[in-house]
């Protein structure tokens, strides 16, 4: 063998997003001068590369070239230790090739980035939001989530309350939020609450929120009731006025009518029967007998009962289940960066809501891509927050693909107040709606 090459150090130490080299002595014991090709492989090949990444030397001699190892600050270079090796390949002879191997070491780093949707709710006992936290750092993190009401008026409750997040992804969790106190009338009230993220790898972030309280009798209800009443009252004096005599009096004659009969006959019994006793008091020599007080007695038909009706509940489309997904994107400056989400086996993703965030006010474009289909561009430049409801749903299928495409002119200023975004544009897109089994049938 003709060519002999050698590391200068069996590890390398590199941080994400700065730079570390080593050396490689490549040494020439062949007759003849020789050029030589070096590249790297292994895992590092891709923010790894040689300087020179050519070289010729002379026979008997050595040449010195630097390896420098640069990888990008994001979650996809993982913190820990990793191999790599240095092909050293002779153009004269191509058999000949020595691969020295060493281990690279990247050290970790952690960023996230918390969320809550919306910012501000309704309702008229409290509201519910949703906080999502994506971690953008290269190591796994342990969150603890707390809820917090500056003017204690809110209960507000985070579930669960501790997550982990591996590198690259996002977690989503429920905030509820609830007045400790009835609001009877009035105009709404904007009640401020937080949500604190945080984790022993980064500092604490507080995210502020708000629930409009409303009351529970809409405005205007008091004059409502009281032209009401008034006119029950208007009602209640013409009724008393006008329709009840006239009622009273028809009554009183069919009363009468049915009556009168009854106490006719009443009135020839108790002559038969006066008669008679005259006739035996005479019989017997006696006086006159007394009369028999006479008279008929009323009586009240009992009330019909009345029924009451019932009204069906709506329910909700068979077989859905709620599903959301939200899909982040970090690209550098003249960049194109994707992510994406495919449809699980034997279930139908239907898209209701898309809303796309901006924090950092990047210039560049963004695109919704469903299935290779463009369904959404928009600039950069022109939103922070934006919101769309899907009039006809999109209906995305098992194994397709959902993607979004940043492409990223200039960064804007990080979540922190750094300007140009730390040289990254950083981007998002929550997708909302539901998912059904291939096998029901659509609602």
């Amino acid at each position: 063998m003709t060519t002999d090459a050698n590391l200068d150090t069996d590890l390398v130490e590199v941080s994400p997003g700065s730079e570390a080299s080593c050396r490689l002595e490549v040494r020439n014991t062949g007759p003849i001068v020789e050029s030589y090709v070096l590249e790297v492989l292994g895992d590092a090949a891709g923010w790894a590369h040689a300087e020179p990444p050519t070289v010729s030397v002379y026979p008997g001699s050595a040449e010195t070239v630097a390896i420098r190892f640069q990888p990008p600050r994001s979650p996809q270079v993982v913190a820990g230790e990793r191999p790599f090796a240095v092909r050293v390949t002779p153009a004269e002879n191509p058999d000949g090739q020595v691969v020295p191997e060493a281990t690279v070491r990247v050290l970790p780093f952690a960023e996230i980035a918390p969320e809550i949707l919306p910012r501000t709710s309704r309702g008229r006992w409290g509201g519910r939001h949703e906080l999502s936290v994506s971690n953008l750092g290269n190591t796994p993190l342990g969150l603890a989530l707390a809820g917090s009401d500056p003017d204690n008026r809110l209960r507000v409750a985070v579930r669960p309350p501790q997550l982990a997040v591996a590198p690259g992804e996002a977690a989503f969790v429920q905030v509820r939020v609830r007045a400790r106190r009835l609001r009877w009338r009035g105009h709404p009230v904007t009640l401020p609450f937080q949500v604190a993220v945080s984790s022993e790898e980064t500092p604490p972030a507080t995210l502020d929120a708000a629930t409009v309280q409303e009351p529970l009798l809409p405005q205007g209800v008091g004059r409502i009731v009281a032209a009401l009443v008034i006119l029950a009252l208007l009602g209640a004096g013409l009724w008393y006025a006008l329709l009840r005599p006239s009622v009273k009096s028809l009554a009183e004659e069919v009363a009468q009518e049915q009556v009168a009969p009854v106490a006719q006959q009443a009135s020839a019994a108790d002559s038969r029967a006066q008669q008679a006793d005259d006739k035996a008091q005479r019989a017997l020599g006696g006086g006159s007998a007394s009369p028999r007080p006479s008279g008929p007695t009323p009586s009240n038909p009992p009330l019909p009962p009345s029924a009451t009706p019932s009204a069906p509940v709506a329910g909700i489309p068979a077989g859905g289940q709620s599903f959301s997904r939200r899909l982040a994107v970090t690209a550098a400056g003249g960049a194109t960066r994707t992510d994406q989400y495919t449809v699980a086996s034997r279930r139908v993703f239907v898209l209701t809501d898309i809303f796309l965030q901006n924090p950092q006010g990047d210039e560049g474009r963004l695109e919704l891509v469903v299935d290779g289909t463009t369904v959404l561009t928009v600039a950069l430049n022109n939103f922070r927050d934006l919101d769309y409801h899907m009039v006809s749903p999109i209906e995305v299928r098992a194994g397709r693909v959902i993607s979004l495409r940043a492409t990223c002119r200039k960064a804007g200023t990080t979540l922190d107040g750094a300007g140009g975004g730390g040289g990254q544009c950083r981007d998002y897109a929550l997708l909302n709606g539901y998912t059904r089994s291939v096998s029901t049938p659509a609602a």
